[in-house]
């Protein structure tokens, strides 16, 4: 008998998270000044640039950016970008493609001897993106074989569609006589795939602190938007590619000019963003579900395999709030001056009842004037959130958070309520687990009777195919010779099986 199967060999990949890890910090920023009276705010946040796996291991290098405003003899600001280096050690040997991906969770500073001392906290989650190769069965060649089929979709990580583009600006402040801190974030509101190409589109959020005069309590802060929409080269995508995004602000790289001039500052900017694309690409494709012979058995080999499985992203805007009170014996606040750097911790991200719930917290730092004391101060504001999205898939990646619209307001002298709202990025994808035929070998003869006739009782549960396979018959003379049978079958029919070389082997 000739019985030669024909595999197909497929990849398909999953992402999984193998990890997270915290980092610490520790420096003292450069502010140059021999004497620091007061510290207004620090921010800080953080990207990975760059990851090499070896074995078990990743070793990777990050960056963070500060800012701090202060007091030295007048206001003053600073940028402050360091690099940090760490490792994790995962479980087993990392096999794939790495995806690292950072948070400022908390920072806290300090007056030192001429500087400011910073610490903080960041922690890294990472993923791995999974490739596995299997051969399937699509077919077979013999006039002795019967074939069910069954449709399969899975998707294969196609690479990294890379690459650091500008977005520039430039916006007017009337009335400032000095720009204090400029505080960029960005944020992807649409990813779409092409051919050979993604598309990104999303916005750049500024916040500006500047002075009106000379006064400490002549701070003002200001926020301006800017659109953007870039393509990014990979040969392969298609507009059937999924696509898995980060997308980060190189810190270092920003450049600010002010222009002061008949009473108000043009300010220009040039922020460098960093967009990475892990694209899949999806096939479907027919495989053989099952195969029997009504000459010989077949011993057949089944293998699961998972695959990543994507689903629209989703772009929404929540508002949300907070409120900080003052000590009931500190002087009341009689103006707010300002609302700046502002900073976003994702807690977690969660899929529930197709829901994508977002928690976290958002800080906004507001600067107030006391005429009691003719003082200027800050507090710390956090606005908790949990925001939701009705959504398809089961997990999320979430890309970009960030703020738009900060205001804060004082009540009753004694409290500050800051709202905002809150943009959010997320990816949406689900796993799934697909059975197929990996090996079939052909085994003994079975025996047969010249001639035979039969009166088969269905069982519960079986299927005309389970029937025919049991026979080692075809679906097609079982249906001939029971022209009045109705399928589904439910159990308990008797079918008449006639074959000259029917195969028995009960």
């Amino acid at each position: 008998m000739v019985f030669e199967p024909n595999f197909t060999k497929v990849v398909s990949s999953v992402r999984k998270n193998i990890g997270i890890t915290q980092s610490i910090i520790e420096l003292k920023l450069p502010t140059n000044e021999e004497v620091i009276d007061a510290i207004y705010s620090v921010s800080a946040k953080s990207t990975i640039v760059s990851a090499e796996v070896a074995g078990n291991d990743i070793n990777f290098v990050g960056l963070i950016d500060f800012q701090a405003m202060y007091e030295s003899l007048g206001m003053s600001a600073l940028d402050y970008s360091a690099e940090f280096k760490d490792k994790f050690t995962a479980d087993a040997e990392i096999n794939g493609e790495v995806v690292l991906t950072s948070n400022v969770v908390d920072v806290t500073s300090s007056i030192v001897s001429s500087g400011i001392k910073v610490v903080a906290i960041v922690e890294i989650s990472i993923d791995q993106i999974e490739s596995r190769d299997l051969n399937v069965l699509t077919g077979v060649n013999s006039d002795n074989a019967y074939l069910s089929y069954k449709d399969i979709e899975f998707n294969t990580y196609l690479g990294k569609a890379y690459e650091k583009f500008d977005v520039t600006g430039e916006f007017e402040i009337g009335g400032a006589t000095k720009v204090l801190m400029v505080t960029p974030s960005a944020c992807i509101s649409n990813i779409t795939p092409k051919d050979n190409y993604v598309s990104v589109s999303g916005l750049v959020n500024v916040d500006v602190c500047y002075q009106t005069g000379d006064n400490n309590s002549d701070i003002k802060s200001d926020f301006h938007s800017f659109d953007f929409d870039w393509d990014v080269a990979l040969t392969g995508i298609t507009d059937m590619s999924y696509v898995q995004s980060m997308l980060s602000i190189i810190f270092n790289e920003i450049k600010v000019s002010t222009m002061l001039d008949d009473g108000k500052a043009t300010v220009n900017l040039n922020v460098p963003l960093a967009y990475t694309g892990y694209i899949f690409n999806k096939t479907t494709m027919q495989t053989v579900d099952d195969v029997y012979s009504k000459t010989n058995y077949l011993s057949i080999t089944n293998e699961n395999f998972d695959s990543i499985q994507g689903y629209p992203c989703v772009w929404f805007k929540d508002t949300i709030s907070g409120v900080a009170s003052i000590n009931e014996t500190s002087p009341f606040i009689d103006d707010i001056l300002g609302v700046c750097t502002n900073n976003i911790v994702l807690a977690s991200s969660r899929v529930d009842a197709n829901k994508l719930i977002i928690e976290g917290v958002a800080n906004a730092t507001v600067v107030y004037f006391t005429k009691e004391t003719n003082a200027v101060t800050s507090v710390q504001v956090e606005m908790p959130f949990s925001v939701e999205e009705k959504v398809e898939g089961s997990e999320s990646s979430v890309v970009t958070l960030c703020l738009s619209d900060v205001t804060a307001r004082s009540k009753r002298g004694k409290e500050i309520e800051v709202s905002a709202e809150l943009g959010v990025y997320s990816d949406m994808y689900g796993q799934t687990m697909m059975s197929v035929i990996s090996d079939v070998t052909v085994g003994d003869q079975k025996p047969h009777d010249d001639c035979a006739l039969y009166i088969y009782i269905v069982k519960p549960g079986e299927t005309i195919w389970d029937v025919a396979k049991d026979m080692s018959v075809s679906v097609d003379l079982i249906m001939e010779q029971n022209p009045d049978v109705t399928l589904p079958l439910v159990g308990g029919e008797k079918l008449v099986i006639y074959n000259p070389c029917l195969a028995n082997f009960k």
